[in-house]
This record gives C-alpha cells, structure tokens and sequence, in this order.
C-alpha cells in the first residue's frame, strides 16, 4: 500500500497539469502581452490502481492545490512562465498531514514555426520543490527538483461552423533523487460552441521510465479533465473542470473539482479581445 501512494504523491492535476494541473498551449503570447491564471484543485481517492491496473481500495487521501500560472511575451517568438503553488495533502490514519509551499514552475516556451492556423514550440521548465519534509508520506516523491522538457503542437480548424482546436505536447521530466523520470503525452481539445463559452477535454498521460530507487515501483496514470470557461470581457474569464482518473498502475484513482480565473492582457487584446480558442490549465 504505502508503495502505491509514494509511487503517486504528485499525481493528480498538474502536472496539469502538472499538471501541475498548468499545462499551456503550444502558442506563444505576442511581444508584451501575456495571462495570469489563478487555479484551486480539490482531489480525493479512496481507491486505487494496483500494478495489474486492477482497483483496490486505498486508505484517503486528500490534496488542495493553489496555482498561480504567469505567462508573458518577452518577443513574438518567447514567452517565459511563472507558476507558484500551494497545496495540503492528507493521508488517512497518517498524523503528518503537509501544507505549505508546492512546486513553483520556472520556464520558457519557444514557437519554433507557425502557419496560418498551427504551431510548432519547445518548452523548457525547472520544477522547484517548496515543502521538504522528508517524514511525511503525503511529501514522498515531491522533495526534489524536476525538468521539464516537452515538444508542443497546436491547430485551429473550424468544426461545424464554431472554432475550435487541438493541442498535443509530448514530454520527458527529469527527477531528482529515488523517483523515476517520466514520460509525458498531453492532449487537449477545444471548442466555441457561443461567442462567450468555451468548452475543453483533456488528457494526461504519465508513464515512469521503469521504477525508481527505495519504494518507489514502475506506474502509469490518465487522467482526463472537462472544462467550460465564460468570458466576461476581453479580459476576463471564469472556468470550471472536473477531472478523474481513468486509468492507470500503482496510480491512485482521482476524482475532483478544479476552478480558475483568467486575466489576459496586451495590445492584442485589447485589439481583438479572446482567442477563439485557448488552452486551460
């Protein structure tokens, strides 16, 4: 059991995530304009996945997550990213409950080439940990540093008469220390069925590159999130997700709530107010 929430104790949003639950686009923001995403998570498992990807029942646990995602276009072609976090995780029966200081994301996204409706990019990000206590089971596998290197592809197309896109990011992250590294393959696909609303499926893939040193075993996890988010203005939106687990291998099974609040700005923005389509964390 215990081998089975060390091998998950980052898994969830984020990650997106992510993801970190905060997983951005393939578009890089034009020079001088940028976002800032404000995100809390809400998972609970009681159940899990063994290594046969079978569901057992686990002891609870609980984690609250705060993301504060900044992005800006330094030029046309970079935009750098900034995403603190907070977070609590609680296990059943476990006295040693961690709140404080999560990951804080540090990176840049490079658009490597672009047509007329799709994008290619390279992201880079290191992942500093917050929270270091080596004493707690809900701390086991998010004590040390991470990198992030990823490959992101995005395209708009119209579909039935309403904007819409798709973005896929392929990824390898690094980890400090017992864990192993990972293999990510993110998917996301959107749509503007009124000019007000867009609504977002997406998918998370995370595969170990074998298993790491101590407890921590091989594992694998999906997990897939819906969003709806309204636009208020050029400037501001509103968003609401649920996201679950829906499959995996010495994984836990999420099930939860994610809600956000957007803020976009720059010239392009105040020139054309939201793209018609927009990634959400």
């Amino acid at each position: 059991m215990k081998h089975i929430l060390a091998a998950t104790a980052t898994a969830g949003a984020a990650a997106l995530l992510g993801a970190s639950p905060a997983a951005a686009s393939a578009w890089t923001h034009a020079q001088g304009d940028g976002q800032v995403i404000h995100t809390g998570v809400y998972s609970h498992s009681d159940k899990g996945f063994n290594a046969d990807g079978e569901i057992i029942q686990i002891p609870d646990y609980d984690k609250e997550e705060l993301y504060l995602l900044v992005e800006y276009g330094v030029t046309d072609e970079l935009t750098i990213i900034v995403n603190p976090s907070l977070r609590h995780v609680g296990i059943e029966d476990d006295p040693d409950d961690t709140s404080g200081f999560g990951y804080t994301e540090l990176g840049a996204r490079y658009r490597l080439a672009a047509g007329d409706s799709w994008v290619l990019s390279a992201q880079g990000s290191a992942r500093i940990p917050g929270e270091r206590r080596r004493d707690s089971l809900a701390q086991v596998g998010s004590t040390d540093a991470e990198y992030d290197l990823r490959l992101l592809g995005g395209s708009g197309f119209q579909l039935g008469g309403m904007d819409a896109f798709v973005d896929v990011q392929a990824g390898y992250r690094l980890r400090d220390g017992d864990p192993p590294n990972e293999f990510r393959l993110d998917t996301t696909i959107g749509i503007r069925p009124a000019e007000k609303v867009q609504l977002f499926a997406q998918l998370f893939n995370t595969f170990s590159e074998g298993a790491g040193e101590g407890v921590f075993p091989s594992y694998r996890y999906h997990n897939a999130y819906l969003s709806a988010v309204y636009d208020i203005d050029e400037n501001w939106s509103l968003q609401l997700a649920g996201l679950a687990t829906l499959g995996g291998e010495n994984a836990l099974r999420e099930r939860g709530l994610m809600a956000g609040v957007w803020y976009r700005f720059g010239a392009s923005v105040r020139q054309s107010g939201p793209p018609p389509a927009f990634v959400a964390p």
